[in-house]
């Protein structure tokens, strides 16, 4: 049987806080707040009123992933 690796994620901390790094997108090299170590962040977008943009953890950092928006999709 495979075995599952834990998931880890390069942090900053301040405090008790802990941000995750967020590598492309909107976001690129900025951090998050963590709760924990979730394996997708979905952060809201830039602008108010914006659909959230996706995260992923992939080796330590938070990648942005592409998510089809339902207009794109429908067309």
């Amino acid at each position: 049987m495979a075995r599952i690796p834990t998931p880890w994620a390069e942090v900053l901390t301040l405090g008790d806080q802990r941000f995750g790094i967020l590598v492309g997108g909107p976001f690129d090299g900025r951090c998050y707040p963590l709760t924990g170590t979730p394996t997708t962040l979905d952060v809201p977008g830039p602008v108010a009123g914006t659909a959230t943009v996706r995260y992923v953890l992939r080796d330590g950092y938070y990648h942005h992933q592409e998510v089809a928006s339902p207009e794109r999709s429908a067309a």
